[in-house]
């Protein structure tokens, strides 16, 4: 079965999302303006446009028709203009939408024909703005464009008759920048949203989408429990959503179980899309190709190749008709997955002969496909190829966790900074309290207590809380170095490098190992404790790849006398010390190897340890190409998490001493609390 690189996103052809973020603008244009001032709207105005808004988003056959009767009896070219926008607006959810171009365009020349400038105005040319911009975003023609536009729309509705379209706005750039792979900036986009959202007190249903956008970042930094709540919090607003946002909704839900490889719920949801599309009376030929477009991929995951080359036959000739060169280079590599699972090689240079692109293909896209490739190049025989592929995998492996990080401390200082907001507005308060009552000198000492009293304990709280953010940061400077201690580069390579330089059999899986270990590697690095199986269940696959490299036989040994399922540890620890004692050790040994990783119960705690038979440990004498880091890591990992326990973890290294008095080998041990908590690690 071939998987998809869970590091890169699939494609999201075109954005529900927007489409939403433009119903309610039009809805929000109508209900929420500012109705004084020469250029007011008149009441009837007022209701007919919340009557179009609140149709945009469902098949009226009408719409057009009532818009155009508007504008006929709109003598004022304000009306006129707005009607105009709301028309041009159901073009974002319905076909020609290169309507959108036209509708944006002949808006943006008549507000620059306007010399005097108005609330009302900046809201009608800020969805001129939103319009074009949508253009650029759906079709996928220029994201720099579409963004450009964006915050041109978002700078102009916040002087305007729309404020309350502004997180909407904002939403729309998060999405925008989702799709140029800047994460950082897509992720501030959302949370600025989210943040106006609440300040205006928007109702459930506007919030719905900005949860589903922040669902949608954390599901690409692999962070699928916080992607999997946002996810949540949209569901149970699932009925307050109109169509188009259903079925984005939907489509996206269905995503995060692909990228967690929980292929049968992710089938179950796009199921659960296509049942959706075809029973609500709104069916829309692009909705229902992309659901199927999606069910193939989960089907060529489950194995069922057939399956998903009848869909893919069956959406092929809707895409080649419009062009949209991103879904045809999504369709030709699920193409290339089903030549790869028959084994028709021959098939899959002809797949890639026949394509030719105008734009340049997404990041995501090149990532799903690089997937398949790698393991074409390995049935091929083309070694070197699939290292060069594994090396790109790797540094977008890095590139996300960097990205996860920085996330992390922004979130840590956007807390701290939103905190100290609140501190200096109390403070405001209690100033303008203090001039108010200056003439009442009893009441002026009592507030002045008491506004005393509250500094000093907002002081005392904000100081307590900057030292536990202090440690946050720390933790997570020491997990970033914990990720570099993942498998070991030159381990990987040293893999493929045997691969590539000897004649290995047809059979030999080692290359499907090695992924496997990856993949696993990456899971248990993304988790604040694991259970010792799972620590050991690691260790021997790894022991299985390192003794293909080694060439000889490690008499290797397990002894557990404890609940593997109860005892919790930090990930990695284990392996890093089987790695050192394999490294320093047992490579530099020329008698019988042995590996002995034992655990037992030692009171309220459980013992574990790794011991070799190599040369031992010596401190003094330290190759000049070790750092060390390893044995580092396990320390300052100890270390940390001790400090939030009352029960201690304890790790020594010793060396084992024969009868005769010389060193035998080398032994690790960590001791481990079973009522230590991990919490402070995450």
């Amino acid at each position: 079965m071939i998987y998809h690189q869970k590091t890169v996103p699939k494609v999201e052809k075109y954005s529900y999302l927007l489409k939403a973020a433009a119903i309610v603008s039009s809805l929000l244009l109508a209900s929420c303006g500012d109705n004084s001032g020469d250029d007011a709207r008149s009441n009837y105005l007022h209701d007919k446009l919340i009557m179009l808004s609140d149709s945009i988003g469902y098949a009226n056959p009408h719409f057009i028709e009532k818009c155009d009767s508007l504008m006929a009896q709109s003598k004022d070219s304000m009306d006129y203009y707005e009607i105009f926008a709301t028309k041009g607006m159901r073009y974002t959810v319905a076909d020609p939408a290169d309507s959108m171009l036209y509708y944006a365009d002949r808006i943006l020349r008549w507000t620059n024909t306007r010399e005097k400038k108005s609330l009302r105005l900046n809201g009608i040319e800020s969805r001129g703005y939103a319009l074009k911009a949508s253009y650029y975003h759906i079709m996928r023609q220029n994201t720099d464009s579409a963004i450009h536009l964006f915050s041109k729309a978002y700078i102009k509705a916040m002087n305007s008759d729309i404020i309350y379209n502004v997180p909407n706005l904002a939403a729309n750039l998060g999405d925008a920048y989702v799709f140029k792979d800047d994460l950082p900036n897509a992720a501030h986009w959302y949370r600025r949203a989210l943040y106006v959202a609440d300040s205006l007190n928007l109702p459930e249903r506007s919030i719905a989408s900005i949860y589903m956008g922040l669902g949608r970042i954390y599901t690409q930094l692999q962070d699928y429990p916080t992607a999997r709540k946002y996810y949540e919090y949209a569901d149970a607003r699932f009925s307050m959503m109109k169509y188009n946002m259903q079925v984005y909704f939907l489509n996206n839900y269905g995503n995060l179980f692909y990228y967690s490889r929980n292929y049968d719920a992710a089938k179950n949801m796009f199921l659960r899309m296509k049942s959706h599309i075809g029973t609500s009376g709104q069916e829309n030929i692009n909705d229902i190709n992309l659901c199927k477009i999606n069910l193939a991929d989960v089907y060529l995951n489950l194995g069922n190749a057939d399956s998903a080359s009848i869909l893919v036959d069956e959406v092929e000739p809707y895409y080649r008709k419009l062009n949209v060169e991103s879904c045809l280079y999504y369709i030709g590599t699920i193409k290339i997955g089903i030549a790869i699972q028959k084994r028709q090689l021959d098939k899959v240079r002809e797949i890639i002969a026949g394509e030719h692109f105008t734009y340049p293909v997404e990041q995501s896209l090149k990532g799903i496909r690089a997937r398949y490739m790698k393991r074409y190049y390995s049935l091929t025989g083309d070694y070197k190829t699939a290292l060069k592929l594994t090396e790109q995998t790797q540094a977008e492996e890095d590139s996300m966790a960097h990205n996860k990080m920085n996330m992390r401390s922004a979130e840590i200082m956007m807390r701290f900074t939103a905190d100290t907001l609140k501190l200096h507005h109390e403070m405001a308060i209690s100033k303008k309290n203090e001039e108010v009552t200056a003439a009442r000198v009893t009441i002026v000492i009592i507030i002045l207590l008491m506004v005393t009293i509250v500094l000093a304990s907002a002081y005392k709280l904000m100081y307590i809380k900057k030292k536990r953010l202090q440690l946050q940061l720390k933790v997570i400077s020491l997990r970033q170095e914990n990720i570099r201690q993942r498998v070991s580069p030159h381990f990987i390579f040293n893999v493929l490098n045997h691969q590539i330089g000897h004649d290995t059999p047809g059979d030999d899986n080692t290359l499907v190992e090695l992924s496997n270990l990856i993949r696993c590697n990456l899971e248990l690095l993304g988790e604040s404790s694991i259970s010792l199986r799972k620590e050991l269940d690691f260790v021997d696959r790894y022991l299985a790849i390192e003794q293909k490299l080694m060439g000889e036989q490690v008499n290797y040994t397990k002894d557990i006398k404890c609940d593997m399922d109860e005892v919790k540890l930090p990930p990695m620890l284990i392996q890093i010390l089987v790695e050192n004692a394999i490294k320093h050790g047992l490579r530099a040994t020329e008698k019988e190897k042995q590996l002995t990783i034992s655990a037992e119960e030692d009171g309220d705690s459980c013992k574990i340890r790794v011991e070799d038979n190599g040369k031992g440990f010596d401190c003094t004498k330290q190759s000049v190409n070790s750092t060390s880091t390893g044995l580092n890591v396990v320390r300052q990992t100890v270390t940390f998490i001790n400090s939030a326990n009352k029960s201690k973890m304890h790790f020594s290294i010793s060396n084992v001493t024969a009868a005769d008095g010389t060193v035998s080998g080398c032994r690790a041990t960590l001791t481990i609390p079973k009522n230590i908590s991990f919490t402070n690690y995450k």
